[in-house]
């Protein structure tokens, strides 16, 4: 690879990174809320039907909804952490240029896969934009679009992952010397 090119992938990859750093934090102030939101709902809902006896129907489908949702963020979230699923015994069985090019089919494949989701997600959101839910009265378009914000928000750690594993076959010029 050429400095010019290696110098423009770092470029891009340094510019993703710092993005999705604000965006990692952002993503886990909405997961923390919705944690907490999902919880008070929960007791919410359990006082409700065993001190008082009554209950409002639509608190259990805003949980359900709510941990659609914070599942889809959270797996973004594990992307960024490194902590989605993986097969690290190979890792210690192939050298680390095999390891790399491995690690890329693996995110490509990926890659292509959350690229479906999202068009998939998008046409099913669409679907059911009519259909309204029966507790909240809202339109099932809202819980069906985790899927593909979910995919979408998920797509650029994988290509940041992309590129990182990229950069780390071919050294830096500067490092050589």
């Amino acid at each position: 690879m050429s400095s010019k090119s290696q110098q423009s992938l770092n470029a891009i990859y340094l510019t993703l990174s710092c993005g999705l750093k604000y965006l990692d934090v952002a993503l886990r102030y909405l997961l923390a809320f919705s944690m907490a939101l999902i919880m008070s709902l929960v007791v919410f809902h359990v006082f409700g039907r065993y001190l008082v006896g009554k209950t409002y129907m639509g608190t259990m489908e805003l949980v359900r909804y709510s941990m659609v949702w914070m599942s889809m963020l959270g797996a973004a979230v594990a992307f960024s952490a490194r902590e989605h699923v993986s097969i690290t015994f190979l890792k210690t069985r192939m050298t680390s240029v095999s390891w790399v090019w491995l690690n890329f089919a693996g995110n490509a494949m990926l890659c292509l896969f959350l690229i479906v989701m999202v068009i998939g997600g998008v046409a099913i959101s669409v679907r059911n934009l009519n259909q309204t839910s029966l507790g909240m009265q809202i339109s099932m378009f809202y819980p069906y679009l985790a899927i593909p914000v979910g995919g979408a928000i998920m797509i650029p750690y994988v290509l940041s992952d992309i590129l990182r594993n990229l950069l780390s076959l071919f050294p830096d010029p500067a490092e050589r010397n």
